[in-house]
C-alpha cells in the first residue's frame, strides 16, 4: 500500500484518516477537507493466516503512518451485531442489558453512536482486544458503526421524499435494509447477502412486516447494486417503484472510486 505524492504526511494535522472494518476487509481514506482534490483509498482483504486482531495489527504496524496526529482519526464498523434503542429508554448505565434485548451473549466492548436526529441511540459490539489496539495506536480515534451515516443519508432522502420507503443498501456480502414511514424509522436490520434468494427472501420478508404496498411504496436500492443483479431483477418485477441514491461526496473522486466505495462511507463524505 502505497500513498500518493500529493499526500504529505509531515502534514497530518492537515487530513482526516477514516479506517473501515468489515468481517473480512480492512481499509481507509485520507482527505483533506479544504482542498477536494486530495482524496486517497485503500482496500485489502483479511487472508485466513491470521486471526482477525493479529491481521489489523500487522496491517496497522506495516503500513506505520495510521499513529499520527490527523485532524481526525475515525473508525467504523461493519457489523450485524447492533440494536437501536430509543433516546427516552437510553441509560449508559444499562447499555449491556439493552443489547442483550436482541444478543443473550455479549463478549468485548459495546459502544453506542446518536443519531442525527437525536431520537435513538446505535448500541454495537466491538471486539474488545481490537478496541483496546486501536485505542492505544490510533490518534483519539472515535469509533461508529456502519449503519449510523447510512441511517443518516436515509433519513435526508426520505425528509425529501415523504412516501413510504424501504432502502436497501449491499454492502460486503450483506444487506442493511431500514424502512421509514412518513418521517418515522420503523426497523433497520443487516442481513447476510450472499445468496440471491435469501437475500431476496429477508428484503421481501421485512417489506411484508412492515406492511408496505407493493403498488404504491418505494423501494430505494444503494450499495453494490451490480453484484445483486439476481436479487433487483426479482424485486423490480414485485415492487413498481424502484430507484437508487446518487451521492455528492465533497470530494473529487474517480469513475472507479465512486463505484468501489461503500456507501456508508461515501454518505459519510456528503457532510
Amino acid at each position: 500500500m502505497f500513498l500518493p505524492e500529493n499526500i504529505d504526511l509531515a502534514h497530518s494535522e492537515e487530513y482526516q484518516l477514516s479506517i473501515r472494518l468489515s468481517p473480512d476487509g480492512f481499509s481507509f481514506c485520507i482527505h483533506c477537507q479544504d482542498n477536494p482534490s486530495l482524496f486517497h483509498h485503500q482496500a485489502t482483504r483479511l487472508g485466513n493466516k491470521l486471526s482477525y486482531t493479529d491481521n489489523i495489527k500487522k496491517l496497522i504496524f506495516d503500513l506505520g503512518f495510521f499513529s499520527q496526529p490527523f485532524n481526525k482519526t475515525k473508525v467504523t464498523l461493519v457489523s450485524p451485531y447492533y440494536t437501536l434503542v430509543p433516546h427516552a429508554f437510553y441509560d449508559k448505565k444499562r447499555v449491556k442489558e439493552l443489547f442483550r434485548f436482541n444478543f443473550h451473549e455479549v463478549d468485548g466492548v459495546l459502544l453506542s453512536d446518536f443519531s442525527s436526529t437525536g431520537e435513538y441511540h446505535i448500541v454495537f459490539h466491538i471486539d474488545e482486544e481490537v478496541h483496546s489496539f486501536l485505542s492505544r495506536n490510533l490518534w483519539n480515534p472515535v469509533f461508529h458503526h456502519h449503519t449510523t451515516p447510512l441511517l443518516q443519508l436515509f433519513e435526508t432522502r426520505q425528509a425529501e421524499n415523504n412516501q413510504r420507503t424501504c432502502f436497501v443498501d449491499f454492502h460486503d456480502r450483506s444487506a442493511t435494509i431500514a424502512c421509514f414511514a412518513e418521517n418515522n424509522l420503523l426497523s433497520v436490520n443487516t442481513f447476510p447477502g450472499i445468496n440471491p434468494h435469501d437475500t431476496t427472501y429477508f428484503i421481501a420478508s421485512v417489506w411484508e412486516k412492515q406492511e408496505f404496498d407493493q403498488t404504491t411504496d418505494r423501494l430505494c436500492l444503494s450499495g453494490d447494486i451490480d453484484s445483486q443483479k439476481t436479487v433487483t431483477d426479482i424485486l423490480k418485477k414485485l415492487i413498481r417503484h424502484v430507484d437508487s441514491i446518487e451521492l455528492n461526496p465533497e470530494v473529487i473522486l474517480t469513475s472507479e472510486q465512486r463505484r468501489l466505495l461503500p456507501t456508508d462511507m461515501l454518505a459519510a463524505l456528503c457532510v
